[in-house]
């Protein structure tokens, strides 16, 4: 007697739900960049710019033979599991558009991601960078796959089956294999059906937490194992990133990529990377980040329980030793950088004249805080950990808007709402000798590099001798209304940079000095927006936008490639 084969619908319904309970679905999962520059890297000219977001909020993961991809608000990231490397991310502007992204699934049987977005299915191939982006009617809601080598896809949208090859090729279908012939991609469920212990996985994540922080349980928001070693499990949170799980020895191990939030308000160099200060636009979490000039290795350092930093915008960034001072617009936030963390703050009830710091110049002793009412100096003698000072030592320019700060040697250079001003180790304030009235209007930023000092102000850009002896000149090589509102200016022995709202200036002092025009990167078509901050390394310029942190090569000259 023959059995009767299931009803084609019911066939379909079962292996509809299996895919439905292994699909990753991402809410608004947005990625950023643009036309013009790039969220990746690896070689060439995608090397030569790197857009990065945040990537604490994870909201899916996948994993293919050899890579982990975590996806984000800010793009998907690609980790090497075979090197433990990062990859440069998908972002926009390489086939990854704005928009909901519906699933996204490891290829089991090749390098590659699968990625639903509204109309279409993009395949990317970290190896050789490849984005293969396959238009199809509706909203992708999952997919499957072959378990033959090379075989096809099938996607589901809009009620129908479509099947789709390894290079784009797609037609609609109307039944599916059987369901011994495909593989549908796991996810957490299946993560947690094979490993229960996981599933109240919180308590595994906050071992590696602070206890001068607040006890706070992350979601585990996604989950995949992998293929060749099932024990080994990738787990993305809200919050905390991605998390590396042993799940027979119950070990987690936070492998960070990308900054603690997307925006970025201010930057500091350091010896081998970059510290980057936070926007305080996410809900989550936020504060400081360090990326290694490579962008390989990541911190994150967040508030206290005493020093919270959520919705707190940084304006300024200054480092002395393992301490980081932040100018924000409620005060100023010393962090320790050694291990312990600390964080301390002062605001206007510990004697500011205004919560504003739109500068900071760290010393040995303390800090110098240009803020919107005048000048101050931070008293900070203390070595003892978790000790707090309140003392406010001089107070200077009283209700005058202090906008820039520049050590040079013993002296303090300030750019104020009236003009630029010195303030040497007398103590006594005074103005640099010149007769060009851009001396005395507004300065919006200050830099110096060996024997130069630069000011700009909202028309020009001034060179003077920080000890005297020349005249101020104007750079006519420099046009500032190129770059909007100037915002921050730079000098190496190489180069001039000049950023502001509608983009960057970039000068190459030996171009200059030859009468060579300087290089206009403008917002949003090079640069993603607004340039709050800049810092000039010896190999990279990087800039702090709203979207994000860029790192832009530099060439030997100085300039940009």
């Amino acid at each position: 007697m023959r059995t009767r084969p299931a009803p084609r619908a019911m066939r379909y319904a079962r292996v509809f739900s299996m895919m439905i309970g292994a699909q990753l679905v991402l809410n608004s999962c947005a990625a950023v960049g643009g036309a013009g520059y790039s969220g990746g890297g690896g070689g060439g000219f995608r090397d030569d710019r790197r857009l990065i977001g945040g990537f604490a909020d994870v909201r899916g993961v996948g994993v293919s033979r050899r890579y982990v991809f975590a996806a984000t608000s800010s793009g998907i990231s690609v980790y090497d599991r075979l090197f433990n490397t990062w990859l440069p991310p998908l972002a926009r502007g390489e086939g990854l558009e704005d928009g909901q992204i519906t699933f996204m699934a490891g290829d089991p049987t090749e390098d590659a991601v699968w990625v639903g977005v509204p109309g279409a299915v993009i395949v990317y191939r970290p190896q050789g960078e490849q984005v293969q982006r396959t238009p199809m009617i509706g909203v992708p809601e999952g997919i499957v796959f072959e378990r033959t080598p090379g075989g096809d896809a099938y996607i589901r949208a809009a009620g129908q089956w479509t099947r789709m090859s390894r290079v784009g090729m797609s037609s609609q279908v109307t039944q599916l294999p059987s369901a011994d012939k495909l593989m549908v991609p796991a996810n957490l469920n299946d993560v947690y059906a094979r490993y229960p212990g996981l599933r109240n996985g919180s308590p595994l994540l906050l071992r590696s937490q602070q206890s001068n922080r607040a006890l706070r349980s992350y979601p585990i928001t996604s989950g995949a194992m992998a293929t060749d070693q099932p024990s080994e499990v990738w787990l993305g949170t809200s919050g905390d990133g991605l998390y590396k799980v042993d799940a027979v020895m119950q070990q987690a191990t936070p492998v960070r990529y990308g900054l603690l939030e997307r925006g970025v308000g201010a930057l500091a160099l350091a010896a081998d990377g970059v510290w980057v200060a936070g926007l305080g636009l996410s809900q989550l979490r936020a504060g400081l980040s360090f990326a290694t000039n490579d962008l390989q290795r990541w911190r994150w350092i967040d508030g206290t329980i005493a020093v919270p930093m959520l919705g707190v915008r940084a304006m300024s960034l200054s480092l002395w030793g393992s301490r980081a001072w932040i100018g924000t617009d409620r005060g100023v936030v010393r962090v320790q950088l050694d291990g312990t963390e600390e964080m301390a703050s002062w605001n206007i009830l510990d004697g500011l004249p205004d919560e504003r710091a739109y500068a900071v110049a760290a010393r040995a002793d303390g800090v110098w805080v240009g803020t919107a009412r005048g000048l101050v100096f931070i008293t900070d003698t203390s070595e003892r950990r978790n000790v707090r000072t309140r003392g406010i030592g001089v107070r200077l320019l009283d209700n005058t808007p202090v906008y820039a700060l520049q050590p040079v040697g013993d002296t303090l250079w300030i750019g104020t709402d009236a003009g630029l001003l010195a303030l040497p180790p007398s103590g006594a304030l005074s103005r640099p000798v010149g007769n060009d009235p851009a001396l005395r209007r507004r300065i919006n930023a200050i830099a110096w590099s060996d024997t130069v000092l630069i000011a700009a102000t909202d028309d020009a850009v001034l060179q003077l001798a920080p000890k005297g002896g020349a005249e101020p000149a104007r750079l006519a090589a420099v046009d500032v209304r190129q770059v909007g509102q100037v915002t921050r200016v730079a000098i190496d022995a190489r180069s001039i940079v000049v950023a502001g709202t509608d983009g960057v200036l970039v000068l190459s002092r030996a171009i200059a000095a030859v009468g060579g025009a300087p290089r206009l990167l403008r917002a949003p078509s090079e640069i993603p927006g607004p340039v709050l901050d800049i810092a000039l390394g010896r190999d990279w310029l990087w800039l702090g936008t709203p979207v994000g942190l860029m790192r832009l090569r530099r060439s030997n000259d100085g300039g940009l490639p």
